[in-house]
């Protein structure tokens, strides 16, 4: 038996303001977009876009960066940022709700991913010189003296993929996956500029 047939891919325009999107996320209905960008400079501010909306809400207050939607709607941002360069910030690590109330939850995290059960996340904690991803906290799976980003947990739970960069502040890097029992990550691609 064949495979059905995958439908073709639909791009739609949700934003025409001129701004610097930093991250955006689904929320658990699939629909409504949530988003960090910036205006002016490189502050971010976090918008969200429901699909009825003629335009995108600012929620939250002026220097808010969103890392990650929980499947229970719970946004994991980083408060008070401070921009490093390409799409990295330091702050703090804050539970947030849609209506844009915060609550702090760890210093010293610069990058967050919801585990699928919307309740533990994955983190790059910077500890001194070295980042440490750590899922879920205090639980280290692999450390370097470079950088690491993009963390995203897979669908089941069991590993995480993130860009390990060698260089400190380097934006090149390699795709790696390191199951959560922890071991030695498996290098999938790179290196990408």
């Amino acid at each position: 038996a064949l495979a059905p047939a995958a439908s073709a891919l639909q791009f739609e325009t949700k934003t025409f303001d001129r701004q610097l999107i930093f991250n955006a996320r689904f929320m658990p209905d699939g629909r409504t977009i949530v988003y960090s960008a910036a205006r002016q400079d490189t502050t971010p501010e976090l918008f969200i876009l429901h699909p009825d909306s003629v335009a995108p809400q600012a929620i939250g207050a002026p220097g808010t960066h969103l890392l990650s939607v929980s499947s229970k709607g719970e946004l994991a941002v980083l408060t008070d940022v401070r921009f490093l360069g390409f799409r990295l910030f330091s702050g703090t690590l804050a539970k947030m709700t849609t209506e844009g109330q915060t609550r702090p939850w760890m210093d010293d995290v610069r990058e967050a991913d919801w585990s699928p059960d919307g309740d533990t996340v994955a983190i790059v904690h910077v500890v001194g010189s070295t980042d440490k991803l750590e899922y879920p906290k205090d639980h280290v799976l692999y450390q370097t003296q470079g950088y690491l980003s993009d963390l995203r947990v897979s669908p089941d739970g069991s590993r995480v993929a993130f860009m390990e960069h060698p260089v400190k502040w380097d934006d090149r890097g390699y795709v790696k996956v390191v199951d959560r029992s922890g071991g030695a990550p498996t290098t999938l691609a790179g290196e990408f500029w």
